[in-house]
């Protein structure tokens, strides 16, 4: 072997090892979510979520994406993360009260005039006040607070235009005593059901409607088996962007800081194109499934409102106490005067 020979089998030894030690040392964590893969807000600010971390880690840290409920239902998840098998996921408010009552808070029907009323107040000392105390009480490090949409109901029985529309009707909700009181209180049958089961559940008529934002209706193919749409806009759901605690404080405080601020992101992803997707899905719910879509008047929702504000309210003080509730209102208060100078 001549010189040059030498040189360049040296230095293709060197590569080697090289690239062999960094894949040895990357590390592989796992982010569970229950939308499937595809041009949903969701599953695109996960994507980001990934990208920015591998690409501001240099690819010491990949994500594997886990979408469509491929780990279990939300609370699977949320029990996985909190004993360590996964490392990330992100549960919808109503999944997580169940393991932080706390917060049910946000669920007080009509609480938000506005998206962008809702980003000021999940950005505000309220919210990472709340964040901390998840932490402390369940183990669980939440990230971020993100816009999973405000929530609507389908059905299959009838168009709903007025509160007593939904008299009778047998409506799945999510794990959460707070939804249920809500559904209950406009005269129809809350039944709790896992979200990996509703559309079965659609499908077999063991309930007629369910109630989600225009993206999740149809991403998740509630709308392939709905007829009625009303865009009541009844609650704003969150999505918390959760975290295994001992492993985000394994990290190294440089990863901690990307992960940190790729939850950001993903926060941000979400709620832009969750807004823009109120109007995007419901049209392409009309044009290729054939539902039909009824957006309410504010003088409809308002009826909506007095019908079950007062019921769930009171649910709601007697589960979190008055001063929460107290304090949450007083947030939005001030945020809607710093956004539109009242």
């Amino acid at each position: 072997m001549n010189m040059k020979s030498a040189i360049c089998a040296a230095a293709l030894a060197t590569l080697t090892f090289s690239l062999s030690a960094t894949d040895a040392d990357a590390m592989e964590i796992k982010f569970g979510i229950g939308i499937p893969e595809g041009d949903f807000p969701e599953y695109n600010a996960l994507v980001r979520f990934k990208d920015y971390v591998e690409f501001k880690t240099n690819g010491e840290i990949t994500v594997r994406l886990f979408p469509n409920n491929q780990l279990g239902g939300e609370r699977e998840m949320i029990e996985m993360v909190q004993q360590g098998s996964l490392e990330l996921s992100f549960p919808a408010d109503g999944a997580m009260s169940g393991f932080y009552a706390p917060m049910q808070v946000w669920s007080i029907p009509y609480l938000f005039e506005s998206a962008p009323l809702a980003w000021r107040v999940l950005e505000s000392d309220f919210a990472s006040n709340m964040r901390n105390d998840i932490l402390e009480q369940t183990g669980i490090r939440a990230l971020a607070f993100s816009q999973n949409g405000f929530r609507s109901f389908t059905n299959n029985v009838r168009p709903v235009i007025n509160p007593e529309d939904m008299a009778g009707l047998k409506i799945r909700t999510m794990e959460s005593p707070v939804y249920m009181e809500l559904v209950n209180a406009l005269g129809a049958t809350a039944v709790p059901i896992s979200g990996a089961e509703v559309v079965m559940a659609l499908r077999q008529g063991v309930v007629d409607g369910q109630e989600n934002p225009p993206a999740v209706v149809y991403g998740g193919g509630h709308g392939e088996v709905q007829d009625y749409y009303t865009l009541n806009e009844h609650t704003f759901g969150l999505h918390v962007i959760i975290a295994n605690d001992d492993w985000f404080n394994s990290l190294e405080p440089g990863h901690q800081q990307v992960i940190q601020d790729a939850a950001y992101l993903m926060a941000w992803t979400e709620n832009l194109q969750k807004t823009e997707g109120d109007w995007r899905f419901s049209r392409m719910l009309e044009e290729e499934l054939g539902m039909q879509v009824h957006v309410s008047t504010p003088e409809e929702k308002a009826a909506f409102r007095d019908a079950t504000q007062p019921v769930v309210l009171d649910f709601i003080r007697g589960n979190v106490g008055d001063e929460l509730v107290d304090e949450l209102f007083a947030t939005v208060d001030e945020a809607r005067s710093q956004l539109y100078g009242e």
